[in-house]
Formats: structure tokens, sequence, C-alpha cells
């Protein structure tokens, strides 16, 4: 256990028995027991704090990285704003519009705050509803066409089959 062998372990069992007694030694262990708790919950408060003080110190020094990344992109645009004679300013966009959530809410999101960014292919849109045998019980028609087909498509492999009626 603790790199003690077997007549080291008697000895200390001895030497116990004759240091506090026969009739002490449950109480005696008892304390032992919650001193060893007490100290094991301490090391772990305090490993638990370091963790977490080096986690602070990590984040510290990411927000310091990116505000030196922010300044040299503020002196660079400075600067060749400077170069083109303080002429040239960043161009005024539109804001960006605000369109009903769907299923491409997020990338149309993401490609109206950046104009430079290229589009994506867009998926054509749905023009028909599945036919409402295929809609799950539960599930409005509305609702259905919102989920995304592979969504759709796990639901229909879940779905019970539906008895068939034997004439």
């Amino acid at each position: 256990m603790f790199g003690l062998g077997l007549g080291e372990i008697l000895l200390v069992a001895v030497v116990l028995l004759v240091a506090v007694g026969p009739e002490r030694i449950p109480s005696f262990m008892r304390e032992a027991g919650k001193i060893y708790g007490q100290v094991k919950r301490a090391s772990d408060e305090l490993r638990r704090a370091f963790v977490l003080e080096a986690d602070r110190m990590d984040a510290d020094e990411r927000y310091q990285k990116l505000r030196e990344r922010q300044k040299a992109a503020e002196e660079a645009r400075k600067t060749a704003q400077e170069a083109t004679g303080g002429a040239a300013q960043a161009p005024v966009l539109a804001p960006p519009t605000l369109k009903a959530p769907g299923p491409d809410a997020a990338r149309d999101a993401t490609i109206d705050a950046d104009p430079e960014t290229p589009a994506p292919p867009r998926r054509p849109p749905a023009t028909s509803i599945e036919a409402p045998a295929e809609i799950p019980d539960g599930i409005s028609a509305d609702e259905w066409s919102k989920l995304p087909p592979r969504v759709q498509q796990m639901l229909r492999n879940t779905q019970a089959p539906s008895p068939k009626v034997v004439e």
C-alpha cells in the first residue's frame, strides 16, 4: 500500500495497540478517518483553486493577445487611410436584413453581415409539403415543413408501421 510489507504493518499495529490501548482503537481510527477526510477535502479545494487561477491567467493572456491584434488592425487601417490621402473611408454598408427564422437563417445572417464572404450555393426552396401520410401524428404540416430533411427522415424511420387490415 504505502511501500510497507507485512512485517512493517504488523509492527505498526502492535505499536498502535500498545500506545492507544485496545478499548480506544475504534475511536482513534474514527478520528484518524475524519482528519484524513478533512485533509483530502482541503487538498482538493487547493487544487481546484490552482486550476481556476491558471484558467483565469490563460484567459487574461488570450484577451491581451486579442487586444494586441485589434490594435495592430486599427493601426494598419489608419496607415492605409493615410497612404490614400485620408480620403479613403470604410465603405458604408447597408444594415443586415432581418429574415424570418428558417433553415438558412444563420447562414444568411453571416452572409449579410460580411459582404466580402462569398455566398455559398443556396438550396432551392421547398415547393411542396410532403403528403400528409408521411407526417407523423402530433406534428402539423407547417411544423413538418420547417424540419430539416434528416430530422424528417429520422422521424419517418422511428414511426411505427401502421397496422394493415386483412379482409
